[in-house]
């Protein structure tokens, strides 16, 4: 008996195990309670989800405003690069023209008149004007002469860019400021470094820092949308988080003792908000789980405790001198262990019915499955033992559990009935149908029943008899434990069916268990 309730005691800790909910406190070994390791401060704010998203959003914004920023100051840089080259061009262009309408073969003829020519254009005062004689500078016009722009060290550099077949275009520093220039022959140069070339040069300073301060401006304004960025999406993510916060909150107070916290949902059908709300439901699970467990071991301790009593009191009250009163002590108490046993076996059958491995499924032929049950359940009393119908089909399910329940109904329906009374099993397979009988596509259910022509149960006793110690109205026969509908609607439910009675006082009883049919499903 001891090695029996020690069984319980651990089958009941298993299944309490998963609803469990570690109590408040330090933890073996003096590390600090759960509560105690959340950040909190600076730190917390640095490694919360919500700073985390945000940062990643700015990041990925701050990439994309830098890759677009550097490939339009790429394109706008080099276009007014080319923009400038062109202006160049175009009114050196115009002064070679001008030259070689007029001018003869002689370098310095065309030297002279490239000059005239030159004076009287008059370059800017952003720009320059030279000419290139036979590989060195003729003659330099400055617009500026103040700040000159082709001073003494770039003329070295200057005096290699000509090309006889046509524009050379250079890019110098002079004294800070960006020299664009362009070398372009006149009409008799000869090939090599010898003839007449005009360069013509501008000072591109104010094209660059007008461009500079176009990426000034893009900074910021870039700056500003990081800024307006980290804000919005600060309480953008704030506000999607915010049911993750009230669910952290929620599981601080929640414990094995207390199960009533939620968390409160707004209305959404974003992700976080679904996790508060399957939170809610798991809490709601273990909160029920909780309560059941409870119940289930205020039940369990009630009917044990009736036996103990029995026990203690035969053992107080027996005379050991007395060798008859030794025997029929001996008779009680074998009695009421044996019936310990059976209420200990039946409690580790609930207690067991949570367990993946409770239901092994097979094949199992109908016909053939009831022949055999009927044949286990005749010998439970003198009755009219017979088999309603049944359909021949080949289902899969657990034979020895369908059968451990149909053997209890039986149990049942005898304890309940006379000689003269009968006693059938019988299946069916049902389909699913519209309210005027229709057929409806769906899963068929296998429906198996034990039926008995005894009292019959009442109306308000036949929800209450499938709970656990659940008995119908006193005095209606012998009495069990109350499991043994329990354990029917375990094994039911276990296949995934359900456990239901059809009766009326005094008119008999018909129990069903009803298992929808998977896997083999052949009709024979």
């Amino acid at each position: 008996m001891t090695s029996l309730l020690h069984r319980l005691l651990e089958n009941g800790r298993t299944a309490a195990a998963p609803s469990a909910v570690p109590p408040a406190g330090p933890p073996a070994g003096g590390a600090p309670p759960a509560a105690d390791l959340d950040p909190s401060g600076w730190s917390a704010k640095f490694h919360s989800v919500r700073f985390r998203v945000v940062a990643a959003m700015l990041g990925m914004t701050l990439a994309g405003l830098v890759t677009a920023g550097l490939i339009a100051f790429i394109v706008q840089f080099q276009d007014s690069d080319a923009r400038v080259d062109q202006a160049i061009f175009d009114k050196g262009n115009t002064l070679v023209k001008l030259v070689a309408t007029t001018s003869n073969a002689s370098s310095d003829s065309n030297s002279s008149k490239l000059h005239e020519a030159a004076e009287n254009i008059a370059p800017r005062s952003n720009e320059v004007m030279a000419a290139i004689v036979d590989g060195r500078i003729g003659w330099i016009i400055e617009g500026n002469p103040d700040e000159p722009l082709l001073d003494a060290a770039l003329r070295p550099d200057v005096v290699r860019l000509p090309n006889p077949s046509g524009a050379a275009f250079g890019d110098f520093n002079a004294g800070g400021r960006p020299l664009r220039t362009v070398v372009l022959p006149v009409k008799g140069s000869a090939a090599g470094n010898t003839g007449t070339y005009l360069l013509l040069g501008r000072d591109a300073a104010d094209q660059r820092d007008h461009n500079l301060a176009s990426v000034q401006t893009y900074s910021l304004v870039g700056a500003g949308t990081l800024l307006g960025a980290a804000l919005i999406g600060g309480l953008v993510a704030g506000r999607l988080l915010d049911p993750l916060r009230r669910l952290r909150e929620a599981t601080r107070v929640v414990s094995h003792e207390d199960l009533t916290q939620r968390v409160e949902v707004r209305d959404g059908g974003d992700d976080v908000t679904l996790l508060t709300k399957t939170f809610n439901t798991m809490l709601e699970r273990l909160d029920e789980g909780a309560r059941q467990q409870q119940q289930f071991l205020d039940d369990a301790g009630h009917e044990l405790r009736t036996p103990l009593t029995i026990l203690r009191g035969h053992l107080e009250l027996v005379s050991v001198d007395d060798p008859a009163d030794v025997i029929a002590t001996r008779e009680v108490l074998l009695e009421e262990v044996d019936r310990m046993q059976r209420l200990v076996d039946d409690l580790l059958v609930l207690a067991n019915a949570g367990h993946p491995d409770f239901i092994r499924k097979a094949p199992i032929r109908i016909p053939d499955f009831l022949q055999q049950v009927m044949e286990k359940i005749r010998v439970l009393a003198d009755r009219r033992w017979q088999i309603d119908e049944s359909d021949d089909y080949v289902v899969e399910a657990d034979p020895q559990r369908l059968t451990q329940a149909l053997v209890q109904l039986a149990a049942n329906a005898v304890k309940h009935t006379g000689r003269s009374s009968t006693i059938a099993l019988g299946s069916r397979i049902e389909g699913p149908t519209a309210a005027g009988g229709t057929p409806l596509p769906g899963s068929d259910t296998l429906v198996l029943w034990v039926r008995d022509t005894g009292a019959g149960i009442a109306v308000k006793d036949q929800q209450r008899i499938f709970e656990r110690f659940g008995r119908a109205r006193p005095g209606r026969g012998e009495e069990g434990s109350g499991l043994g509908l329990s354990i029917v609607t375990a094994i039911a439910e276990a296949h995934g069916g359900t456990a239901t009675v059809e009766s009326a006082y005094g008119q008999g009883s018909r129990f069903m268990i009803r298992v929808p049919m998977q896997g083999v499903d052949v009709k024979l």
